[in-house]
């Protein structure tokens, strides 16, 4: 999945809040804040690990149980309880630094106990120093559930029903060789090897909205080799490197691989603006039901403008994968309290993919909020609006965030589309293409000492191409309340408005929701 317009790594996949869930986001602007500012590294040799448990409860009371994704039903009433244990470690010591987060969830529902269920929420990652400065060893794990036919707003996050959710796991690990020539480069060479697992009732049936997902496993082995002059080139700079990449797995994955040799080039016309070219070739194969195979040239053109340490802006035309396509990404800090970032990217792209390799990027942040680095704001990398996308796509995508922090309010602003044109389907059937919005808007502001108001209001929409197109549009409000009543106690309560209209029967619903919720760390 690498960015058609000539990056070497893959589209960025999901990486946009949920719409409308009213998540336990914690101190916003602390986490910006961080996010931001210098690292906090702590010295060689140091011991700065802590390991918080804890335990929620959370209660939540719907007029139409079909905004939990409950099928079957006409506009019933629900209450679902949720008890969620959960394990925080976080630290670095002079060989090995990781963070992990543990948070499975046990639901109970009090009219349909049919939908009771436990998912798995798992997000950890670290890196041991084998030998210093050469060898290493990095590993990674993530779990997740999220909804297979889409459709849900606000107040679902982590509330699915049984029929309707998708289980996936992955973990993976590799070894990598790290040696710098002085100021010549610095050559890498590593290996990973990524085991994933999807699992989920209906994921083989095309939904209006999304084609269907291929369940089972899938492991992936990615080799790569690279060199990165130094500064003995002056304002040359440049990257030679070789991937290899063979994956195992049902549908568009089976006997699948992807094979690239680049060379990137960089000149530095002022301290400010950089030319970019890259030139190499590729090797791609896909299984499914169109079978997909590329051979051949790939190049692009470009340039990287940074005025200031708080601005960078790259912009890349380019071919790969078979076709032309544009790429852009900038962020910027206008003032010392607002930050603005916008991409755009053309990409082949599968959703699985996409999600493992997402899960790798994304870091937690110390109150556990899963959270982009490149722009510090949350993320949850799934998407409950427009479901399990399954196959092999042709992707655009557009993403733009926003954050103004105050001294007691913080605003957020985000927006995200897809164009997914579909090359290969894991299974016969399923709408050619496929689009979806999220736009969001939301607030959070410091009442009083330990007590956080919060809104969020989100409106989505989305589209299947085929013979006759459906189309589905949402919109949700939420507000909140989180209390502090002491260091390791917290108190949470929410009210989540959600309206669905769509042509398509079963997707249209209204409904409100209001949840109660403890959280108690050890």
């Amino acid at each position: 999945m690498a960015l058609a317009a000539g990056a070497c790594l893959p589209a960025q996949a999901q990486l946009a809040p949920q719409m409308g869930v009213p998540v336990e986001l914690g101190d916003l602007r602390k986490t910006f804040e961080r996010a931001y500012g210098p690292a906090d590294v702590p010295p060689v040799g140091a011991r700065n690990w802590t390991f918080t448990p804890g335990i929620g409860l959370d209660v939540l009371a719907t007029d139409n149980a079909r905004a939990l994704g409950v099928g079957g039903v006409r506009a019933s009433s629900e209450v679902m309880t949720t008890i969620t244990p959960s394990l925080l470690v976080q630290g670095a010591s002079q060989r090995l630094t990781g963070s992990l987060s543990y948070a499975p969830q046990l639901r109970s529902f009090m009219n349909n106990a049919r939908q009771n269920s436990v998912a798995q929420n798992l997000n950890a990652n670290g890196r041991a120093t084998i030998f210093q400065d050469l060898l290493f060893l990095n590993a990674s794990a993530y779990a997740t559930e999220y909804s297979r036919a889409g459709g849900l707003g606000g107040g679902t996050g982590g509330q699915l029903s049984r029929q309707d959710r998708v289980q996936t796991s992955s973990f993976s690990v590799g070894p990598l060789l790290r040696h710098t020539f002085a100021d010549t480069g610095t050559a890498e060479l590593s290996h990973s090897y990524a085991f994933q697992r999807i699992t989920g009732q209906g994921l083989a049936q095309n939904t209006p909205f999304a084609p269907a997902v291929a369940s089972g496993d899938r492991i992936t082995n990615t080799t790569d080799a690279s060199f990165t002059s130094g500064q003995d080139f002056g304002r040359f700079n440049f990257t030679v490197s070789v991937n290899r990449t063979a994956y195992d797995g049902p549908g568009v994955l089976k006997n699948a691989h992807r094979n690239s040799e680049n060379l990137d080039l960089g000149y530095a016309l002022t301290r400010d603006f950089t030319v970019l070219a890259q030139l190499g070739h590729q090797d791609v194969k896909y299984g499914g039901t169109n079978p997909l195979r590329i051979n051949g040239a790939i190049w692009s053109l470009g340039g990287r403008w940074t005025p200031g340490p708080d601005t960078s802006m790259t912009a890349r035309y380019g071919y790969r994968d078979g076709g032309s396509a544009y790429s852009f990404e900038g962020s910027t800090a206008p003032t010392a309290r607002t930050r603005v970032t916008l991409s755009y990217s053309e990409a082949m792209a599968n959703a699985a993919e996409e999600l493992q390799y997402a899960s790798t990027r994304t870091q937690l942040s110390a109150s556990g909020i899963t959270i982009d680095p490149k722009t510090g704001m949350p993320v949850i990398l799934t998407n409950n609006f427009a479901g399990a996308q399954g196959g092999l796509a042709r992707v655009r995508r557009v993403s733009l965030s926003g954050v103004l922090t105050g001294d007691v309010d913080v605003f957020t602003v985000t927006l995200n589309r897809d164009e997914r044109q579909t090359l290969s389907g894991d299974a016969p059937g399923g709408p050619p293409s496929t689009s979806y919005l999220n736009a969001t808007l939301g607030w959070q502001r410091e009442l009083w000492p330990g007590v956080r108001g919060n809104a969020q209001a989100s409106y989505g929409e989305r589209t299947a191409g085929s013979a006759a197109s459906v189309s589905q549009s949402i919109i949700t409000f939420t507000a909140g309340l989180n209390w502090s009543l002491s260091e390791t106690l917290t108190t949470r309560a929410a009210y989540t408005h959600t309206r669905s209209s769509s042509n398509q029967a079963g997707f249209g619903y209204e409904a409100n929701l209001i949840s109660l919720g403890v959280q108690k760390t050890f």
